[in-house]
């Protein structure tokens, strides 16, 4: 699995990250992993198929799963920055991008801050700001009350504790996952999508219990080009959920929106 050194904010580390691609890519695409997660445990299942007619970049976020090293606080920009140089490094400034949850809000900083020139953007289960003052929607950011399988915790745990040492998960993960706030994660106005011009696929669990489904319907509305599925009787995270439906969304959105030629 190569690596890419990183550097400021959180200095000396680095961000291990998988690179699948055929003998003739049809462009780049990066898929972004949730919170707690790694980007093989997520999207792997869709990288793979991707990996057929793209030259797919599979990151583990800073700090997350084989990625030493990450910003303070976890801050959703800066862990897009260090993406973005990496992207840069590859050579991939304009690929498709694809997030999941808090993936997609580091994917949303890759656009809104000029990091990246994505050719498309896809969300997954994701956001454009957690702050209810914001939204006029409250979110919730208890693991308790994510639907998911007994057990799931310690599960996750082992994604990261394997290589990153024993109780990392719940000494730095799990805590900075609860302390997310509009300030370290995204809190953008809904007016700044109406500017954004890129293609935009949302897909969305109708019964999303961590960002309610009325998140990604307001931002379809906000947005000048954009495409919206959203998943009957699902909850939060859809690409764990329903991995193979969300590859078939992506990969015919993709297939709508080809990457210019350079």
């Amino acid at each position: 699995m190569p690596e890419f050194a990183t550097g400021e904010p959180s200095g000396p580390g680095v961000v291990y990250y998988e690179e699948l691609r055929p003998a003739d890519p049809h462009g780049d695409v990066l898929l972004l992993h949730n919170f707690m997660s790694t980007g093989r445990a997520a999207w792997g299942v869709v990288a793979d198929k991707l990996a057929k007619t793209f030259r797919v970049i599979l990151p583990d976020l800073p700090g997350h799963g084989r990625s030493v090293g990450y910003p303070p606080g976890f801050i959703h920009r800066d862990l897009a920055a260090q993406i973005a140089a990496l992207m840069r490094a590859l050579g991939a400034v304009s690929p498709h991008v694809a997030g999941a949850s808090s993936g997609g809000m580091v994917a949303v900083w890759l656009v809104q801050a000029g990091l990246l020139s994505p050719a498309t953007l896809t969300l997954v289960s994701s956001a454009y700001s957690i702050n209810p003052a914001t939204t006029g929607i409250a979110v919730d950011l208890d693991p308790a009350s994510f639907r998911a399988a007994r057990h799931w915790l310690t599960a996750t745990a082992k994604l990261h504790d394997e290589h990153q040492g024993a109780g990392y998960f719940d000494a730095v993960i799990l805590p900075a996952f609860r302390a997310q706030t509009p300030e370290t994660a995204l809190d953008l106005p809904i007016a700044a999508l109406r500017a954004w011009r890129l293609p935009v696929c949302l897909v969305h669990g109708a019964e999303d219990e961590i960002f309610p489904v009325a998140l990604a319907t307001q931002m379809h509305a906000a947005l000048p080009d954009s495409e919206y599925h959203v998943v009957p009787d699902e909850g939060h995270a859809l690409i764990l959920r329903r991995p193979r439906l969300v590859g078939d969304i992506l990969q015919a959105f993709l297939a709508r929106h080809p990457a210019p030629v350079p």
